[in-house]
Formats: C-alpha cells, sequence, structure tokens
C-alpha cells in the first residue's frame, strides 16, 4: 500500500544525558483512493489533514532531542508547516491530485454566484 510517510527527524539537537526521541510519524495513505475522481482527490485532503492534526498534537517542541524545524514548535504554524513537508514528498502526480482536492473543497464552501 503506498504511504506518504516522512520521518520527520531531519537532525536532531541532543543535550548530554538526553534520551532521543522520534516525533509522531506523518503518514497518509492513499493507495486505495481514486485520486482521478473528485471525491478521491477530496478524501486525500482530508487524510493530509487529519495526519497533520495527528502530528501537530502529538509533536513536542520541548524535546530538544527530536528538535528539527522551529515552525513545527508553533501551534500556529505547525499546520502549515507540516503539510508543506509532506506534500514535498509527495509523488508529483499524487500532489497534483492534492492540489485538485483542495480547490475542489473550496469550491463547495463558496457561496453560489448569483
Amino acid at each position: 500500500m503506498p504511504l506518504l510517510s516522512l520521518p520527520l527527524l531531519l537532525s536532531a539537537c541532543a543535550t548530554a544525558g538526553a534520551v532521543a526521541t522520534s516525533p509522531p510519524d506523518l503518514i497518509v495513505a492513499y493507495r486505495d483512493l481514486a485520486l482521478d475522481t473528485t471525491a478521491g482527490r477530496a478524501e486525500l485532503v482530508r487524510r493530509t489533514e487529519r495526519a497533520v492534526q495527528y502530528f501537530c498534537a502529538a509533536y513536542d517542541p520541548e524535546d530538544e532531542t527530536a528538535i528539527f524545524d522551529v515552525r513545527l514548535a508553533s501551534t500556529r504554524l505547525c499546520p502549515g508547516a507540516a503539510t508543506h513537508m509532506l506534500r514535498r514528498k509527495m509523488p508529483a502526480s499524487v500532489r497534483r491530485a492534492y492540489r485538485a482536492g483542495v480547490e475542489a473543497i473550496q469550491n463547495l464552501r463558496r457561496p453560489p454566484k448569483q
């Protein structure tokens, strides 16, 4: 099953006596999705959002052994930074489907033009 997995320990800053811990994984499964359909693309966006929410809730910015991107330490910036990091790891076809899903969801949320 293709997964987008970003083991997010890119560089660790350890202090003496500190035990290294890994941050939570950021994983999105997409093999079961029909990315050529609006519903499949929208589900990819929803799964990505859930994975990012889980990651940002579980990530501990106080853990000096797992610091690798200061944007992740900010409650406000973490979702955007984590989404960006995950999208950069997506194959091009999945990234295009993700963008199309975001656009489709935004169009559904807009009030109809009169």
